[in-house]
Parts: C-alpha cells; sequence; structure tokens
C-alpha cells in the first residue's frame, strides 16, 4: 500500500511571499529612483518598506526558504544600513553662541497659537519660520506673546497656505522675497546675532502631488541652485516645510552639501506629518539644514490644531 503523498500548499501559498517580496522590493528600490508622478509618495513611506523587508526574511527564515530568505536578505540590506546610520550621530557640545532654529507648520492658521509660543520658550528658540501663516493667525501669536520673544519679523502673512513669515531675537534684514510656485513669499534674510551672522532661507514648497508634481521638484531645483551658488564660507540655513523627505532624491539634491540636522542628531525615523491622524506620523517633511554649524541636537514638538509637528534644531557655528 503506498504510503499518501503530502500535500502541497496552494499556489496561492506558494506565490504569495514572493509576490510581496518583489512589491517590497520596488519600494525599497524606489529611494533611488529620480522621477515623478506618484513615485515621491511610495519614498516618503520607504522606512515602512525596510521594516517589510527585515519581517519577510525573518518569515522566511523560519519557513526555511532558504532562496527566498537569501532574496530578502539582499532587500533589507539597504534599508538596514541606511537605517543604522539615521541613528549614528556626529554631533557638538553646546556652546554660548549657539542657534535654536525653529520651524512650525500653522497649517492655514489654525495650530494653537498659546502652544506655538510655549514651544518657542521651551526650547529657547533664536529664529523661528511660521509656514501658511496667515494674518489673524500671526495676530493670535503676538497676543499670546510671541513678541516678547522674538520681536523681530520678515516675510509675508497671506490667506491660505501662501504666507511665511520670519520672527527673531535677533535683527533681520530682508534679502529677498522669492517669488513663483505656490507659495510666493518665501523669505531670505541675514540674521545679526551679535557675534556674527548668517543667511537664513525660509523654505515652503508644493506638495508631491500628481498633478503638482512639477512644481515640487522646481521649488526643490530653485532652493538647490541657490545655496550652491553661495559662497562656500558663508553660514547658512535653510528651514520650513520642504514638502520631501531624505528618501527623496530631488531632496536629497537640493540639499548637498549642507548638513540635514535630524541626519547629524542621530535621530533615526524623524517624522514630522501627518500629525493628529488616528495612524502615526511617517515622514519627516519639516527640515533645518545647514552649512557653516555643527548640530548640538533636534527634536519635534506636538502642536494642537496643525498637522504637522513642529521641528527644531540647536545648531552651533564652526
Amino acid at each position: 500500500m503506498r504510503a499518501p503523498r503530502p500535500r502541497r500548499a496552494p499556489a496561492i501559498l506558494r506565490w504569495a511571499p514572493v509576490i510581496a517580496l518583489g512589491v517590497v522590493a520596488l519600494g525599497v528600490g524606489a529611494r533611488w529612483v529620480d522621477l515623478t508622478w506618484r513615485l515621491p509618495q511610495v519614498q516618503s513611506v520607504f522606512p515602512v518598506f525596510g521594516g517589510m523587508a527585515v519581517l519577510l526574511l525573518l518569515a522566511m527564515l523560519a519557513a526555511r526558504r532558504w532562496r527566498l530568505a537569501a532574496a530578502a536578505a539582499l532587500v533589507a540590506a539597504a534599508p538596514v544600513v541606511i537605517g543604522v546610520q539615521s541613528m549614528t550621530g556626529d554631533t557638538v557640545p553646546p556652546g554660548p553662541r549657539d542657534e535654536v532654529v525653529m520651524t512650525s507648520n500653522l497649517e492655514l492658521g489654525s495650530a494653537d497659537p498659546r502652544e506655538v509660543v510655549a514651544a518657542v520658550r521651551a526650547q529657547r528658540v533664536t529664529t523661528l519660520v511660521l509656514t501658511e501663516c496667515t494674518p489673524p493667525q500671526l495676530a493670535r501669536l503676538r497676543a499670546a506673546g510671541l513678541d516678547t520673544l522674538l520681536p523681530e519679523q520678515a516675510g509675508q502673512t497671506a490667506d491660505g497656505p501662501r504666507g511665511t513669515v520670519i520672527r527673531s531675537r535677533h535683527p533681520l534684514r530682508l534679502i529677498a522675497l522669492h517669488p513663483g510656485g505656490r507659495f510666493p513669499f518665501s523669505p531670505e534674510v541675514q540674521v545679526g546675532t551679535g557675534r556674527g551672522s548668517y543667511r537664513l532661507r525660509a523654505v515652503h514648497t508644493a506638495a508631491p502631488l500628481p498633478d503638482i508634481v512639477g512644481d515640487w521638484r522646481a521649488g526643490l531645483r530653485s532652493i538647490g541652485a541657490w545655496q550652491k551658488n553661495l559662497p562656500q564660507r558663508e553660514n547658512v540655513v535653510m528651514a520650513g516645510d520642504f514638502n520631501a523627505s531624505a528618501a527623496m532624491p530631488a531632496f536629497r539634491k537640493a540639499i548637498d552639501g549642507m548638513t540635514d540636522s535630524s541626519r547629524a542628531a542621530g535621530a533615526g525615523w524623524r517624522r514630522t506629518w501627518p500629525h493628529g491622524r488616528a495612524y502615526p506620523p511617517f515622514v519627516q517633511l519639516d527640515h533645518v539644514v545647514s552649512r557653516g554649524f555643527g548640530v548640538v541636537r533636534d527634536g519635534t514638538v506636538a502642536i494642537a490644531g496643525t498637522d504637522h509637528l513642529t521641528y527644531w534644531a540647536r545648531l552651533r557655528p564652526q
């Protein structure tokens, strides 16, 4: 009497890991593909794809599917290396001349002004970039005590998402209000600290949505060309809502030669958007990048009424 043959798993179960690994491999590989349409949105969840690659590797090892495990290891290698690097900081100790630069997207002027001012006070912010700053919102911030902490101002408020304002405890000299794009009032200023100065550009680019992704790319190219054309000896900071993350080639090109504060701080998977949803934030859109500064530390603050976490970095002039 013949022994019954062991039942083979249904084809769907045999092929499901292969299909899943293929999808994850495409998601991981997207980090190095500089295209538009919906690709930047895929790139924004690169850490999620990296985590899925590691889980698939563990699952294939547990199932003793060695070939798939080897393939999963290859897919997971890059995210693991990038993840480890993101947690390996390159910070400097604090000093008496440190600058604390904060950026807060106010979501059409709906952020709680008292919480914004409290964050400025708690972090001892020296310069603040406010995007989507409407005239009523600025009035509420001033009523909440912003003038006492950061009396100097440059930039313009506007209805909707177009207003961008810089506030500082230091004197500000307006160099330019950069035109063009969907947010035409992005100020560039010289910040005089009393012990030197630095150039600061507030940033708010379009979102990488399929119908306006061309504007998004043009905005990042513009700020990239701007910072590369400045004298290399000049201390420079760009801060704001870049609507882009380090997983996007267009962002990496825009800040080439500058220091990303969250990377230097060893912050790991730093995330600033979306805030206040049923699921946690998954991408960092808000950044402080610099040249001529060391990074002491960075962090985020949750503000009610806005879908962005407020981001700050403490910088030490070099």
